[in-house]
């Protein structure tokens, strides 16, 4: 009975250690959800800028819905003091805009850009899912729970030159510290976030991406304008 009772406990301890396996490696869990999220028909965003971002940045919050490449979201923007929030729909090669004044207005490429042009963070080519795989000697961490999923943050320098590409007042010299959160193995991305010195040479700040709806059915089309 005693070397049975051994044996029990011996293959409780296997099986236990078995259960806290090994965490993926980080880089091909990066390039992974990299792609998954960039195959993706429609997910939800929730972008927050924290700390400093000087006068020159005035969105403060960002969330909506993406269709790749038509999107559709409420902006928070700081402006002369006060916060304001506009919505904003992209639909195919319109823009268009409803501020506090009431109604849509169709605006020109330029003219958005004066305050925020969120295409550009999902864009296939100079956005944040195409950043992830330009992350630099990527590592892991221990798991996070991210709004009850189990994610392995993996972190790593990325150049300030390619996050300017996504937000454009991102300041574009030296680089910047990128932590993603990471379901594996789904690879299925629920958080990103950009810190450093973004707006101002000497102060910080960080910039928080929050995914949910990943590939659920979502439809973006023109509003009623006037």
């Amino acid at each position: 009975m005693p070397g049975f009772r051994a044996c029990g406990v011996a293959l409780i301890v296997v099986a236990l250690a078995g259960c806290d396996s090994a965490p993926p490696a980080a880089a091909p869990l990066l390039q992974h959800a990299s792609q998954r999220m960039a195959r993706l028909h429609g997910f939800h965003f929730q972008m927050e800028i924290t700390g400093e971002t000087g006068s020159n940045e005035p969105v403060q919050a960002a969330a909506g819905e993406v269709h790749p490449p038509d999107l559709r979201a409420t902006v928070d923007l700081r402006q002369g003091g006060f916060l304001i929030e506009v919505e904003v729909i992209f639909s195919g090669s319109a823009i268009y805009l409803k501020s506090i004044t009431g109604g849509w207005q169709r605006l020109s490429p330029s003219q958005v850009a004066q305050f925020f042009d969120p295409r550009s963070l999902f864009d296939p080519q100079l956005g944040l899912f195409n950043a992830m795989e330009q992350t630099k000697s990527p590592s892991i961490g221990r798991k996070q729970s991210v709004d009850g999923h189990d994610t392995y943050p993996v972190s790593g320098p990325v150049a300030a030159a390619r996050m300017h590409q996504l937000l454009s007042l991102i300041r574009d010299q030296g680089s910047y510290s990128a932590t993603y959160w990471i379901e594996s193995p789904a690879n299925t991305l629920w958080r990103a976030r950009l810190s450093g010195n973004l707006f101002d040479a000497t102060r910080a700040a960080a910039v928080t991406f929050d995914f949910s709806n990943h590939d659920q059915p979502i439809s973006v089309t023109p509003p009623p304008l006037g």
